[in-house]
């Protein structure tokens, strides 16, 4: 049997999160199914590798995920099952307040600005973008257009990504970007932990994330006095 689908990975050098490979290998993959690797500090060439290989090989899709994902054992499956173009599982940004990587608005200056969940919100939902740490697309889309792929810096950097881009070139080649509701990846954040006293001198633990505090911990350093 030839390959029939690529799982993309992308990553710098230097693997981020052992936790990653141990999700990505419990996920269910169907026959015919093929790794891609891709190490490099600039994730568009990175894709583009990704993008290039199935391409070559023949494949039918591609499973675009990055190392600081983890997944539920039935993801690929159940995004296959959806049997559309182009469609990511849910996941929220690496940053507060931690919105879905799914965007409903478009500025003139190609900023995006995230769809909010709702209560009741399932299934598949249609967006103008989303993020392309889990996303399936179908090699018919990267047929349909122009290489390179993935791009970054049609703008600004801190405005445009590539996975923004991507979306965008495949609505004008006549796709549509789903995302799939039913279908969550975590997505790995980074947090400070240190003690901290107050004025009254009592212990507790802090975490920050930026300049942000997220919370104040009971210490569980503090020696138990009877």
């Amino acid at each position: 049997m030839g390959v029939t689908g690529i799982i993309g990975i992308s990553s710098p050098e230097i693997a981020r999160y052992a936790e990653f490979y141990s999700s990505l290998s419990r996920v269910a993959r169907p026959p015919g199914t093929a790794l891609a690797h891709s190490l490099g500090q600039v994730i568009s060439t990175n894709r583009n590798m990704i993008s290039e290989r199935a391409l070559e090989v023949g494949a039918e899709w591609v499973w675009y995920v990055d190392d600081d994902h983890l997944f539920q054992p039935d993801a690929l499956m159940r995004l296959l099952a959806r049997d559309v173009d182009i469609v990511s599982g849910l996941y929220l940004q690496r940053r507060i307040p931690y919105t879905p990587h799914r965007y409903n608005r478009e500025e003139a200056t190609g900023a995006l600005w995230p769809m909010p969940l709702l209560p009741g919100d399932s299934g598949m939902s249609e967006a103008l973008a989303t993020g392309a740490g889990c996303l399936l697309v179908k090699t018919a889309v990267l047929r349909k257009m122009e290489p390179p792929y993935w791009r970054l810096g049609q703008m600004a950097p801190d405005v445009w990504g590539d996975d923004f881009d991507f979306c965008r070139r495949a609505r004008a080649a006549g796709f549509k970007i789903w995302c799939d509701l039913d279908v969550w990846a975590d997505h790995y954040v980074i947090h400070r932990v240190s003690p901290h006293r107050d004025e009254q001198g009592v212990w507790t633990t802090r975490i920050m994330e930026g300049q942000t505090q997220l919370a104040d911990l009971p210490a569980a350093y503090e020696e138990k006095r009877s």
